[in-house]
């Protein structure tokens, strides 16, 4: 049938850039997606299954951008990686310092964020919306926190163009 092709052709071709260790059972994987003739890339976290430990699931932490905005979430990661670091205030649960923001549209933003938790430090990469007063507030599901152990990894993960060829 000429409808069940269509959508066959509009699912997504995923490509998996690289995979960057977060912790002992966590990774960050970097994938390049093809879908309705754009290419997006997308950072998640996934954590390995507890029934086989090769295999890793995705988790709902991560986020989704245009490959056109690659080069902008690169230098915006490199700006907070040399930021200083951000204390914590005692008594709060964390602090973050805005880096940059990304334009998408009049009424979206990708915003890049530096912080500190009680255990980690980390560089917070979400979509944000803005409502109607104008204000700009964060996805809740749309974004990820990199641990600053794992950030420099992830940038040169979201260099890669092309996944990396086994040995």
């Amino acid at each position: 049938m000429e409808t069940s092709t269509a959508v066959q052709n509009e699912q997504p071709k995923n490509v998996v850039l690289c995979d960057v260790p977060r912790s002992e059972n966590d990774i960050y994987r970097i994938t390049r997606t093809e879908f309705k003739g754009g290419r997006y890339l997308d950072l998640r976290i996934f954590f390995r299954s507890k029934e086989d430990a090769s295999l890793y699931i995705p988790a709902f932490k991560g986020v989704c951008f245009p490959e056109k905005l690659r080069e902008d979430v690169i230098a915006g990661l490199i700006m907070a990686k040399a930021s200083p670091e951000v204390e914590r205030a005692e008594g709060e649960m964390f602090s973050s310092v805005k880096i940059c923001d990304i334009p998408i549209s009049q009424t979206e933003c990708y915003r890049i964020s530096k912080g500190a938790g009680a255990k980690n430090a980390f560089v917070d990469l979400r979509k944000f919306i803005a409502q109607k007063d104008g204000a700009f507030f964060p996805s809740k599901t749309k974004g990820v926190s990199i641990l600053r152990t794992s950030l420099q990894d992830v940038i040169l993960g979201l260099m890669r163009t092309e996944p990396e060829l086994p040995a």
